[in-house]
């Protein structure tokens, strides 16, 4: 007689998986490519095949890979591996190029909308920020731009926004100045007013041309202005000044004298006066006669300086006759008594 005795396997393959992967990104990528090591595999009646659900790349982030074995009965068993990839390469950034711009109308800083840095990442850029202020003061500003990605690697550049002040300030001179030369001087000491002066960026000096001290006729005094800056702006102020002081005159003593010979009135060379006038002595001149005649005559000088201002003073001359008159008597006479007197 026959009997079958049939044996099956039913005893699973054992399957031990290798460690754990821990990786980073390809370059440029954002997965990994990693050759994972076999499991260690063993079955009573030999392994047939071993087999994973791995993917070709590995994305960011942690993947669960199963292996199975199964032997030649076809009993199976399976193992897992995680495969861990963080992305720790930098995104890029590539700043625009450095600003230079000029102040806002009569402020003392910059309104400057910048252009944005180029960027990359290999796994998408998250964010791009920068540091820059609401605006921008004189001088140049650093301005540092970070980009960072979905992994929160960060990179940075920088960007020069240099603001310079080339506005102008304002300037506005006090009146004009009429002035009259000081006491015995032919010349003014004027204190002059300043003038209103403003700036974007503040002032940092007003200066002027003035001599310390003004002459007669018009000065034109320059006002300057410069702001921090180094900009400048001027006006002009007018200083006139005028000589109102008269001159000085003193006459010479009178004068007594007698009538030129065998004429009845004298020729008289008057002394000159003394004269002064702070702004100098333009002429002097009298109303005396060519000749004088007998008794007083009245001299006036007059005194006139470089702006116009007189003066005077008088001098007597005094003419007297002192010259005897001439008599010559005719010849002798003969002559007889009248008839009948004693006397002719």
């Amino acid at each position: 007689c026959t009997q079958d005795v049939t044996v099956i396997d039913n005893e699973n393959p054992t399957i031990t998986c290798a460690a754990d992967i821990n990786t980073t990104t390809d370059a440029d990528d954002c997965f990994a490519t990693v050759v994972l090591a076999n499991p260690t595999t063993a079955d009573n009646c030999g392994v047939a095949s071993v087999s994973n659900n791995a993917p070709a790349t590995f994305p960011i982030g942690t993947t669960t890979v199963t292996w199975t074995v199964t032997d030649n009965a076809g009993n199976t068993a399976t193992c897992i591996q995680d495969v861990t990839v963080i992305d720790n390469e930098n995104p890029t950034i590539t700043c625009a190029a450095a600003v230079n711009t000029t102040t806002d109308a009569d402020d003392c800083f910059a309104t400057v909308v910048l252009a944005a840095p180029t960027t990359a990442d290999n796994c998408g850029v998250a964010s791009v920020t920068n540091n820059a202020p609401t605006t921008f003061p004189i001088g140049t500003t650093t301005v540092t731009w970070t980009v960072t990605d979905n992994a929160g690697n960060t990179a940075t550049c920088t960007q020069d926004v240099t603001v310079t002040d080339n506005e102008n300030p304002t300037i506005t001179c006090a009146a004009d100045v009429n002035a009259t030369t000081d006491t015995g001087s032919c010349f003014a000491t004027v204190v002059l007013t300043a003038p209103t002066a403003a700036d974007n960026c503040g002032v940092a000096s007003v200066t002027n041309n003035a001599p310390a001290t003004f002459p007669i006729g018009t000065t034109t005094v320059t006002w300057t202005v410069t702001d921090n800056a180094g900009n400048t702006a001027t006006c002009t102020q007018d200083v006139t000044v005028i000589d109102n002081e008269n001159p000085s005159i003193t006459c010479a003593a009178d004068v007594n004298t007698t009538t030129d010979a065998d004429d009845c009135f004298a020729t008289v060379v008057l002394a000159a006066p003394t004269t002064a006038d702070n702004c100098g002595v333009a002429s002097v001149s009298n109303n005396a006669p060519a000749t004088f005649p007998i008794g007083t005559t009245t001299v006036t000088w007059t005194v006139t300086d470089n702006a116009g201002n007189t003066a005077t003073c008088t001098q007597d001359v005094t003419v007297t006759d002192n010259e005897n008159p001439t008599i010559t008597c005719a010849a002798d006479v003969n002559a007889t008594t009248d008839t009948g007197s004693c006397f002719a």
